[in-house]
């Protein structure tokens, strides 16, 4: 039985899990659901203070953008912004983000230098899925792109929009360690984390794990 056993342990690769985005802070925090109808997904999106809601509307606001679902006129996010926010609040929905504002930060996120060059290849929120082999041991990621921008067919930059607003030194190290992860998976050579908030584009670079600072 012993010999059974090893045998079997050695035969075995043992999967670990990564999903690079999911303890962000402009992510929607989702939970395994204690009882199911027919038919319910296994995860259900958890309730979201006002802390989170202003980074996931941007996000939102972003692939409606980029999808053409809303029109792309100040008044136009604004409205609606300010649907999304009240569809995610919690309670009477004071101290809540000004609607305003965010379509104002989508609108220049969009236009900031490099981006506003991809803006006409980029592709909103795509499924990710890659993998690593060590011995017995398999690294899989699942996870999904902000965006990402194709030249011919292929993925030549993957873009994280992030809604920090003053993200540390560290923040961005951990970010980019996050956006490397997505590279491998699209096998794209170069990745863009852009702050929306502060306006600030920092170039990521596959081959060499460099990270540039771009416009402020």
């Amino acid at each position: 039985f012993e010999a059974g056993t090893a045998s079997i342990a050695a035969c075995t690769t043992r999967l670990t899990w990564v999903r690079p985005s999911d303890q962000d802070a402009d992510r929607m925090p989702v939970g395994e659901l204690v009882a199911m109808e027919l038919g319910d997904p296994p995860e259900t999106g958890l309730p979201v203070g006002p802390g989170r809601i202003r980074g996931l509307v941007l996000h939102k606001l972003i692939e409606e953008i980029l999808t053409g679902e809303v029109e792309e006129t100040p008044p136009a996010l604004a409205r609606r912004a300010g649907f999304l926010t009240l569809q995610l609040a919690i309670g009477d929905g004071a101290g809540l983000p000004d609607k305003d504002e965010i379509a104002g930060t989508a609108l220049r996120t969009l236009r900031l230098p490099g981006i506003g060059e991809l803006r006409a290849t980029l592709v909103p929120e795509l499924t990710l899925f890659g993998s690593t082999a060590e011995r017995n041991t398999e690294t899989v990621l699942s996870g999904r792109a902000d965006a990402i921008a194709f030249s011919e067919g292929t993925a030549s930059v993957v873009v994280d929009w992030k809604s920090d607003v003053v993200p540390s030194t560290e923040d961005i190290q951990f970010h980019a360690g996050q956006l490397r992860d997505y590279l491998a998976s699209a096998s794209a050579p170069r990745g863009a984390l852009v702050y929306m908030t502060r306006g600030a584009v920092h170039w990521v670079d596959r081959a060499t794990a460099r990270t540039d600072p771009g416009d402020e």
